[in-house]
């Protein structure tokens, strides 16, 4: 009799632990447009400087990273209408919408806007007026407030494309009366990428219409507040540590 208890405690125990399991975070990723900050390949082989950085934080923890990859726009639809449970991706208080409304305390990136053109036919950048009557490529999906009044009143053009290679395609093309504006890094990242030559692109800093700004950790507005807690201490500490600095550093 004793035997029998003792095996149903141990049997007890044991369909407990089976019973345990690691609680989910749902990682959204940007397919194909957020390099360096999310990369991956047909929606795996996840890398890219955010990314690395949610792997960092939930790394020998005890959540278990789950991805979702999408185009932009879907995945803004998908997680306006509320997503997975306790989902992650990235924002910034200047995007507004999901990517805004519930933010890491502290940040993990400075985005740096650059005005790229042909060195075939350059042209200075004083102020918006150096472009009245050019061309702005733009990448589909992103959007810049700061540009909508010189497009809107007819001050520049839109140029709309898919990727970054018809963005490099099309200034070339139209040398001296387009310019690409996109974020620094993503820049950089591209050109080398796509193993363009640098010396055929100019780039100019762009804060003067783009002000710089914070990337950080954008959670659900449902995420429980234990998980948003451990979130936050882990960023502190890898910022400490020089752990962000490394991880950006490996892209950048």
């Amino acid at each position: 009799m004793r035997f029998k208890q003792l095996s149903l405690v141990a049997l007890g125990g044991l369909a407990l632990s089976a019973g345990l399991k690691a609680e989910t975070i749902n990682y959204y990723v940007i397919s194909q447009q957020a390099q360096p900050f999310q990369i991956e390949e047909q929606g795996s082989n996840h890398s890219g400087i955010v990314t690395d950085i949610v792997k960092a934080v939930f790394d020998g923890s005890d959540y278990e990273l789950a991805y979702h990859t999408y185009p932009f726009n879907r995945m803004i639809t998908v997680l306006e209408a509320g997503g997975e449970e306790n989902w992650v991706t990235y924002g910034s208080p200047n995007w507004g919408s999901v990517q805004a409304e519930n933010l890491s305390d502290k940040p993990i990136y400075t985005v740096r806007h650059t005005l790229v053109t042909s060195t075939k036919s350059p042209f200075n950048f004083a102020d918006m007026s150096s472009l009245n009557g050019k061309g702005v490529v733009l990448l589909h999906g992103f959007d810049y407030p700061e540009l909508i009044p010189y497009i809107e009143k007819g001050d520049v053009a839109e140029i709309r494309v898919k990727n970054y290679q018809s963005a490099f395609r099309v200034i070339q093309r139209t040398a001296g009366e387009a310019a690409f504006v996109e974020i620094s890094s993503r820049v950089s990242y591209n050109l080398d990428k796509l193993q363009l030559d640098r010396d055929l692109y100019r780039m100019e800093p762009f804060s003067l219409v783009i002000p710089d700004y914070y990337i950080h950790l954008a959670f659900s507005k449902q995420m429980k507040p234990e998980i948003q807690d451990f979130i936050n201490d882990r960023i502190e500490e890898m910022r400490t540590s020089g752990e962000l600095d490394d991880i950006i550093g490996n892209y950048i």
